[in-house]
């Protein structure tokens, strides 16, 4: 009985060990073809094929729009530099004034007396300084009186000078030409020194001012053209006059101007709308959005082919969209594209290249 368990034993192991056998068999087989095909194999199997075009560069004229406000190039408040009673205001609001045209008159009321007064102390002060200096030559006169008589009579002609200095100031002119916006007096308000009178606004040229993020601001040059799009559908068109060299400290942005003629004074103040603004031109290529890939790590970019048929992954930057394509930056003039293909071959992999009918810019 030990001899038929120690020959059962026997049998199970031989048996064990075939099946085994046959299965590392198997293994080694089932190994053997999934080792990689051999540079002959790759060179032997059919290239991909793929449709190719040459890049070329076109220039790329940038605008900056932005949101911004119309305003007055100048503006004035004129006050009283002299006390008394209005007695005219021919002027009225809204209308347009010219440069030294009368705004408002105030009652001279007794300076031309005065005036008169002043002068005649003038005479009088003449007439005495130059008998002193006579008196002086023949020496009756020291030199002390004649230094007072001189002082007499400039203090007499500087009284003189200021009496028609206020008189002048009864009158009130436009500094510039311009819009009355606000008249603050009426005929018989009686006004003293300080006090407002009118306020006048200069329209030609109007103002389009905007605020412009630190990022764009540098792009953005003096005397360059600018254009306005008001809400109403009308547009202007002007030149960059001012950008600030200090940043608002609440929002970070810069004030710009864009000076507009407006001789007709269409254009009002605090009106609303978008300016445009012309960013320096570059270079840039034209793409379909479709021709656009990822990288492994996340990089946007294009295939290409390089001059061996090798397919390259080109990272790029994208600028703008615009209904020809989207503009990016990144590729070379010359460089051939994949435009049909490019999703079934990778990078390092060599291709037949195929060029489209026509070489186009890009």
């Amino acid at each position: 009985m030990r001899s038929s368990v120690i020959i059962a034993c026997t049998l199970a192991i031989g048996a064990t060990a075939w099946i085994l056998s046959g299965q590392f068999a198997d293994g080694d087989k089932r190994a053997a073809a999934n080792v990689a095909e051999t540079p002959q194999e790759a060179a032997e199997r059919p290239l991909a094929s793929v449709r190719v075009r040459v890049l070329q560069s076109r220039v790329k004229q940038d605008v900056l729009v932005v949101n911004g406000r119309t305003e007055e190039s100048r503006k004035v408040i004129l006050r009283a530099e002299t006390a008394g009673p209005i007695i005219e205001v021919p002027s009225t609001e809204g209308s347009v004034v010219e440069a030294d045209e009368v705004i408002a008159r105030q009652s001279v009321e007794d300076r031309n007396a005065l005036l008169a007064e002043a002068t005649a102390l003038v005479e009088q002060r003449e007439i005495e300084y130059r008998a002193a200096t006579e008196l002086a030559k023949k020496g009756f006169r020291s030199g002390t009186k004649v230094a007072e008589a001189r002082a007499q009579l400039d203090a007499a002609r500087a009284r003189t000078k200021s009496m028609r200095i206020d008189i002048s100031r009864t009158t009130i002119r436009a500094p510039f030409r311009g819009i009355l916006e606000t008249r603050y007096v009426e005929k018989g308000d009686y006004v003293r020194v300080g006090d407002n009178i009118a306020s006048i606004v200069d329209l030609d040229p109007v103002l389009a001012v905007a605020s412009v993020s630190e990022r764009n601001v540098g792009s953005i040059t003096i005397d360059e053209p600018g254009q306005v799009t008001f809400i109403g559908g009308g547009v202007a068109n002007g030149k960059i006059r001012f950008i600030s060299s200090v940043a608002d400290p609440d929002t970070r942005s810069f004030r710009v101007e864009l000076e507009v003629p407006n001789p007709d004074h269409r254009i009002r103040a605090g009106m609303t709308g978008k300016l445009t603004l012309p960013l320096p031109p570059v270079r840039a290529h034209v793409l379909s959005p479709a021709v656009l890939t990822l990288a492994d790590d996340g990089r946007i970019g294009v295939r290409i082919v390089d001059a061996a048929d090798i397919v390259r992954f080109k990272p790029v930057s994208i600028l703008t969209q615009s209904s020809e394509g989207i503009w990016v930056s990144g590729l070379a003039d010359g460089e051939r594209l994949i435009t049909v293909g490019h999703e079934y071959v990778r990078a390092g992999e060599k291709v037949r290249a195929i060029p489209e009918t026509a070489v186009t810019g890009s």
